[in-house]
């Protein structure tokens, strides 16, 4: 396959961002050669992308896709190719009691790239928001965890935990530490989903290490990453030593002012993802591309929010990271524009962001294969 007139973005390319290249893969789905006006052989299919965006494939690190086991579960084709996004990460949906349903009935049917964390408590999001899976020591099974975790590490990239104190319920900072014990022996990230307190958050950025992720960062609750400077500070160093911030956007976990004043005081988050569920799937989060377009709203470049879509997680997941070589390695591609807009969008908190521009998916390509995508909001605004 050639793929031609593409406008690479995210691949270390900035002093040739504007310039077209294309792009030839080979019969068994890997980049061979970038390069102006490469020339198609006949047997050959030719894809013309007319000048718009071609990026390393888009990563979403916050999904829940355990469809008919979790509650909140969507099925993985919603929030995959058809909306520009080449990898998903399951979020935690399944514990050690059930990941083996994970493994046979959603990584080994779904036709894309899916991992998974796996949740510190055996039944995991059976009844996300009903049911707490960590509130009680019986609900935690240490060496099933650990045995689970090793005979799927192929897929399993961390360890996940909600520290909220709604979930936490008579638990302390120790089962926190519990978990982070565990990342270290299996030697995978802890991803702690942040919220109500208790715990707080500056009990929390001490026992996170380098390479750890910290998810739902920035939320409009009490006693978040602005309560004081105090905290902001110990944010900013966690984050100087290592430790990854995730948007983690959800039905309650994304606040524009939040986002807005960290941003401007020089806190970005490491990575840009949806936490995509039945529940916000329709409103306010949609997809990827316009949790994307969010931050395209609020000022940020680009190229940095590809990179927090496409290097950075892969830095996290232990993937190829497209932007050292991308030669010889399976084609993992968006294809994408820029569309002029006047629409409002909204986070977590009912807040309105003024938009006039969104990001739309045209096309996810991997291997030889090429998906069609589109960004659900717009189709729902068309149809409308």
């Amino acid at each position: 396959m050639l793929i031609k007139n593409a406008k690479l973005i995210g691949f270390n390319n900035k002093n040739h961002k504007e310039e077209l290249f294309d792009v030839k893969i080979n019969q068994k789905g890997e980049i061979k050669n970038i390069d102006k006006e490469l020339v198609s052989k006949n047997n050959e299919k030719t894809v013309d992308v007319n000048g718009n965006y071609v990026s390393p494939g888009w990563i979403d690190i916050h999904t829940h896709i355990y469809h008919g086991v979790s509650n909140i579960g969507l099925f993985p084709e919603v929030c995959g190719p058809e909306t520009g996004v080449s990898t998903l990460l399951d979020a935690g949906s399944a514990g050690e009691a059930n990941f083996l349903g994970f493994k046979k009935y959603i990584i080994d049917q779904t036709k894309f790239p899916v991992f998974s964390l796996i949740n510190l408590g055996s039944i995991g999001l059976t009844k996300a928001n009903q049911i707490s899976e960590i509130d009680q020591m019986e609900k935690i099974d240490i060496n099933s965890l650990i045995n689970c975790t090793e005979r799927f590490k192929k897929y399993i990239k961390g360890i996940k935990i909600r520290a909220s104190g709604v979930l936490f319920q008579n638990q302390n900072i120790e089962l926190l530490k519990l978990a982070k014990n565990v990342s270290e022996e299996v030697g995978l990230p802890l991803f702690v989903h942040i919220g109500e307190p208790l715990p707080l958050l500056k009990d929390i950025l001490k026992v996170l290490d380098s390479g750890d992720v910290v998810t739902h960062s920035f939320h409009g609750k009490r006693w978040g990453i602005l309560k004081n400077s105090k905290i902001f500070e110990q944010v900013k160093n966690a984050q100087e030593r290592g430790v990854n911030f995730d948007i983690g956007h959800g039905q309650d976990s994304f606040n524009f002012i939040i986002a807005q004043r960290a941003m401007n005081k020089g806190l970005e988050p490491d990575t840009i993802s949806t936490d995509m569920h039945k529940k916000n799937i329709d409103g306010p989060v949609w997809d990827l591309p316009t949790t994307m377009s969010k931050f395209l709203n609020l000022g940020m470049d680009l190229e940095d929010i590809i990179y927090k879509v496409t290097r950075n997680p892969s830095t996290i997941l232990d993937l190829d990271i497209y932007q050292k070589n991308i030669i010889n390695k399976t084609a993992r591609l968006t294809v994408f524009g820029i569309k002029k807009v006047e629409l409002i969008l909204y986070d977590s908190n009912g807040n309105k962001l003024e938009c006039n521009k969104l990001i739309v998916p045209e096309s996810v390509i991997l291997g030889n294969d090429i998906i069609d995508s589109h960004n659900r909001y717009l189709k729902h605004l068309n149809k409308t």
